[in-house]
């Protein structure tokens, strides 16, 4: 699987405040990146992306994957707040947290806040990458924050098709302090 995301370029000032949803970041606040490689994930299991115990807000994440087929995609994003076990639910499906909708059906897309920068079949592997900036509908954390994906999704106790192990290559950022 190629990874599609080489390099990203974060442009900034010395000495200016940082804004997230308009919200002025404390001066101490540090952006972390959380990478995750080559990352072989069984069909229904749920990986982080990022796992802090520090106060912060979520910045922008990005995501590549390849599968036999596109049922890893059923899967919900998840936010754990403040050490909780229970999750709230970031979206309704992969597609759906990267501002697509039936397996970016539509194509290609890119927004200030999400699109769609590649998907593909190549051979028996279904790939696609795509990205999320959190910063008009910002993600804000105490205490702690697990964010996390799930290759496919259950729905009263039903799997949803047939999700297949996926490979996924994630990147993460953070404010922290």
């Amino acid at each position: 699987m190629r990874f599609l995301y080489k390099e990203l370029w974060i442009r900034g000032a010395v000495g200016l405040p940082v804004q997230i949803g308009g919200i002025t970041l404390p001066d101490t606040a540090r952006l972390k990146l959380y990478k995750r490689t080559n990352l072989l994930v069984p069909r229904l299991a749920e990986f982080d992306l990022l796992k802090t115990n520090k106060d912060g807000a979520l910045f922008l994440v990005t995501m590549a994957a390849s599968s036999p087929n596109l049922n890893f995609m059923e899967g919900c994003m998840r936010g754990y707040f403040a050490g909780s076990k229970e999750p709230e639910l970031l979206s309704s499906g992969l597609e759906d947290y990267f501002c697509g909708t039936y397996y970016f059906a539509s194509g290609m897309y890119h927004t200030p806040v999400a699109g769609l920068t590649h998907k593909a079949k190549v051979g028996g592997s279904h790939q696609f990458s795509a990205y999320r900036f959190h910063d008009t509908d910002p993600v804000f954390f105490r205490k702690g924050f697990r964010l996390t994906g799930r290759c496919g999704e259950t729905l009263n106790g039903k799997v949803l098709w047939n999700p297949q192990a996926t490979t996924y290559n994630t990147y993460a950022w953070a404010y922290e302090w």
